[in-house]
């Protein structure tokens, strides 16, 4: 396994300093976040994209997912509104885009929450619609999709890795597979080991953070209750063999330097126990 560390914790920060405060923490790769001001939309021209993955390349850094700004707001993968779901659809569409022209080898999907009064299968139905329509765009590119479950606080749709699972099955197109996160599963009705045993196979990305265990927090493995070491003997068990990408939260983001080189350090330091 190899370590990466999420971009959106240096949300104060261009994304040219970022690669070069990730690099010198001793990270392998940078997921890259879709939001602002890092790879939003059509924010970067096709020249400034391929200045940035000659920069990476440079740098030694591989670029795991390109992670779309999805937490609560602007976009939904399910909103009644359809000029809304369609919105966020192609803003999926030019997330992937981007994903490609920086080598990224995956993109994720994180669903949404139904509005209240919306019924929980018409937000079902729209979430398997608009997964399938990703699926479509992104089969013309070489680069896959993972459905990331999260918290019920993220969405009431997709909590745990057997919800992601039903989403992939509804959905039936290939290159679809799971994202886990270490401080959504300690939020979840799963234990660590039953969501590695479920995604199974189908697991191509893990982010790390902890909590605990009562809120979404994004804290520094150790800071909150959550049983890493636990966690990585059932990723090894399982034969995982990608990224642990460190997704640190708000509260580190006026000095993230710091937290990012601890995440870093404990996560190397664990994988070599």
């Amino acid at each position: 396994m190899k370590i990466s560390t999420a971009t959106s914790v240096f949300v104060n920060h261009t994304l040219e300093d970022t690669i070069r405060y990730a690099a010198e923490a001793g990270y392998d790769g940078i997921d890259i976040w879709g939001g602002r001001p890092h790879i939003y939309r059509r924010d970067f021209s096709p020249e400034e994209l391929r200045r940035l993955r000659d920069r990476l390349s440079e740098a030694g850094l591989a670029v795991p997912s390109l992670m779309p700004a999805f937490y609560r707001y602007p976009h939904s993968l399910v909103s009644p509104c359809e000029a809304v779901r369609q919105d966020s659809l192609h803003y999926m569409y030019e997330c992937i885009d981007n994903a490609v022209a920086l080598g990224a080898g995956l993109v994720l999907i994180v669903p949404t929450r139904s509005l209240f009064g919306q019924s929980h299968e018409d937000a079902w139905k729209r979430l398997v619609d608009s997964v399938f329509a990703i699926g479509d765009y992104a089969s013309q590119y070489d680069i896959r999709l993972a459905v990331e479950p999260a918290n019920r606080e993220v969405t009431d749709l997709v909590n745990t890795a057997a919800d992601a699972l039903r989403v992939i099955e509804a959905v039936g197109i290939d290159g679809l597979g799971v994202a886990l996160d270490t401080g959504h599963i300690h939020l979840s009705d799963e234990t660590p080991q039953e969501a590695v045993e479920k995604a199974g196979k189908r697991l191509l990305q893990v982010h790390v953070n902890d909590n605990d265990g009562k809120r979404q927090q994004n804290l520094i493995l150790g800071e909150g209750t959550f049983d890493f070491p636990g966690f990585l003997s059932a990723l090894r068990a399982s034969g995982y063999d990608g990224f642990l990408t460190a997704e640190l939260g708000w509260t580190y983001t006026l000095d993230p330097f710091p937290a990012v080189r601890e995440m870093a350090w404990i996560m190397r330091t664990a994988l070599q126990g």
